[in-house]
């Protein structure tokens, strides 16, 4: 039932940040899931204040199903946006195993 609401796709890739030898950086990406369902939804103004007094600044939630690994910094794509993963969250249904991710994000188109 819960991988029905999931009505979207996105994809995952991590970043890297690499000293050259010019004291420069470069940043390299790698996708490492493609075309995951999940459901992308906007903060309220309220919860964006909330999240804020913490320190977390996010712009949407997304829902995922919880076999994937995500970590803060990883981005999300889905079509032409992009998003940086600010927080996550795996939530239980009734019992020990994971039930689906919550990720906080942050629009950065």
């Amino acid at each position: 039932m819960f991988t029905g609401l999931l009505s979207q796709e996105m994809s995952v890739r991590t970043r890297s940040i690499t000293a050259d030898a010019y004291a420069g950086q470069s940043v390299s990406r790698s996708t490492i899931y493609t075309l995951r369902p999940c459901r992308a939804v906007g903060l309220t103004n309220e919860q964006r204040v909330f999240l804020s007094r913490s320190g977390i600044e996010a712009t949407h939630r997304f829902f995922c199903e919880a076999d994937l690994t995500i970590e803060i910094g990883y981005e999300l794509i889905v079509g032409t946006t992009v998003y940086e993963v600010v927080g996550v969250d795996d939530f239980c249904a009734g019992g020990s195993d994971v039930h689906h991710l919550e990720l906080l994000t942050r629009d950065q188109t």
